[in-house]
């Protein structure tokens, strides 16, 4: 009976921390950069693409959408695998210190554009598809989350 319990709580425990409950650091405006930076040069991203990147401009073509999951990756929102990490995207938007209510209206919203790509699209396309929902629906939070310009 220990022994059940035992893997029990390790299974909670490693669920937990799967999903963001554990260890999740907000990340800064620093943290994007950095991001950034490091996937516009992984993907020899144009300089051209760079520039509207940083004013929210995400157009739709392939080495955009690479770049939306390479960035994604890097705050560790999302991998090819498992998709989006939603409590995980809900902590970032609340801030460090804030508390997340996983039942309020943007969770919903979050939930809402982390599909779990039905469609079958490569990971590249599925992490542009949920980022760019998820950017028009709370664009003004993404922005604040981040403190850009």
């Amino acid at each position: 009976m220990k022994a059940f319990i035992a893997i029990l709580l390790f299974a909670a425990l490693a669920s937990a921390h799967h999903h963001g409950h554990v260890d999740y650091v907000v990340r800064d405006h620093s943290d994007l950069v950095r991001f950034r930076e490091h996937c516009s040069t992984t993907l020899n991203v144009p300089a051209e693409l760079v520039e509207k990147y940083k004013v929210w401009n995400y157009p739709d073509d392939e080495v955009t959408r690479c770049y939306m999951k390479c960035v994604f990756e890097q705050f560790g929102f999302f991998d090819a695998v498992h998709g989006f990490d939603v409590q995980k995207i809900h902590h970032q938007l609340a801030g460090k210190d804030a508390h997340v209510d996983h039942n309020d209206a943007v969770h919903g919203k979050i939930e809402h554009c982390a599909d779990k790509n039905t469609q079958g699209s490569d990971a590249c396309t599925w992490a542009y598809r949920g980022g760019m929902c998820f950017i028009k629906e709370n664009l003004q939070l993404v922005k604040h989350s981040v403190k850009t310009d």
